[in-house]
């Protein structure tokens, strides 16, 4: 949905699939209301230390940003030499301090406090500033104690900032979906799934996000509106419903299917809007072209999934070479597959 919403922009496509711009913001709350289910999830099942939550976090994280950069860089800037006017008129609305920005964004700061800075023309990556700091909010309270667990919290807000952390309650929904999914009457699951979309479909019949003020400031998130916190209640009670309701499940092959298209989300998240500038940028003729629109389209999405589908199994690589560095920071003589234990 956020592919079809920034393929939807007139210099892109000439406003093709334009009913769908409406809905990418409601696609990343959905995306983060799925996050904070998943990580909960994981912690109380494979992620049980400290030291293994945050090797596999950076791992995921770092496996996809690493060519993300790269890839935005390059294509940036073959793309503006081609086009000058085209990436003049996007880089006006995101940063002066491309270097900054992508420096920033390497350690997920580009949108703390009244900050607005991407990895050049990289849109999308303001939304991992904000995960990657749910995840350290998260790990701060769930594995720590005590007096340490006061000081990581504060330290992470006071890093964050509030406009991070005003979208931290549509996170926490998912946390709250995956610790209630099993304590919920299984007789109600399929009337609260019906319920929750019924809702939905109302809400949006009735003018969606244009229903709420939208105050603009630099100190809140863009777009952010008491929407935000009704669409992640949605989503976290359609999840537990699902959770709870008699589903047929598919054969093995579809599932494997199904898991590896999952697998390139992430990078195709990260990759696309770069990508869709680029293209748009070196392909000439009108943006409402047929032919171009087909080409921007097959372009963008085919290489960001092949890049996606390339990077996705590098994680493990990656979060094996953090282990090996880790244990040499610290002095301690690696260990084998076998004997190798989680970080405490």
């Amino acid at each position: 949905m956020v592919f079809l919403a920034h393929y939807s922009v007139q210099r892109i496509s000439g406003g093709f699939f334009w009913p769908s711009f409406a809905y990418g913001h409601t696609a990343v709350l959905v995306f983060f209301v799925l996050s904070g289910f998943v990580i909960a999830g994981v912690t109380e099942t494979r992620e049980r230390s400290l030291g293994e939550y945050i090797l596999s976090r950076a791992a995921r994280l770092y496996s996809v940003i690493i060519p993300a950069f790269i890839i935005t860089a390059v294509v940036n800037y073959l793309g503006e030499a081609v086009d000058p006017q085209l990436y003049e008129a996007v880089w006006s609305d995101i940063t002066s301090y491309p270097a900054l920005g992508y420096a920033l964004s390497a350690v997920f700061l580009g949108q703390s406090w009244t900050l607005d800075l991407l990895p050049g023309l990289n849109v999308p990556f303001w939304s991992l500033d904000y995960e990657a700091w749910y995840y350290a909010i998260f790990a701060a309270g769930v594995f720590l104690r005590g007096k340490y667990r006061i000081a990581a919290l504060g330290a992470t807000a006071l890093l964050a900032g509030p406009k991070i952390l005003i979208l931290l309650p549509v996170w926490l929904m998912g946390v709250a979906a995956w610790r209630w999914r099993a304590k919920f009457p299984k007789r109600l699951a399929a009337p609260l799934v019906v319920a929750s979309l019924c809702v939905w479909v109302v809400l949006e019949a009735m003018g969606g996000q244009q229903l709420f003020q939208h105050p603009n400031s630099p100190w809140l998130p863009s777009n952010c509106t008491g929407y935000d916190y009704l669409m992640g209640s949605l989503v976290a009670l359609f999840i537990v419903g699902l959770a709870n309701t008699e589903l047929p499940m598919p054969g093995l092959r579809f599932e494997r299917l199904v898991r590896s298209l999952a697998a390139t989300t992430f990078g195709l998240y990260l990759l696309h809007f770069p990508l869709l500038n680029f293209f748009a940028a070196i392909i000439p003729g009108p943006p409402d072209g047929a032919i171009r629109r087909i080409l921007i389209f097959v372009l963008a999405l085919g290489i960001a999934l092949a890049v996606a589908w390339f990077a996705e199994p590098r994680k493990t690589e990656l979060k094996r070479w953090f282990h090996t560095l880790l244990d040499n920071v610290l002095g301690r003589r690696p260990a084998s597959g076998l004997e190798r234990q989680p970080l405490s």
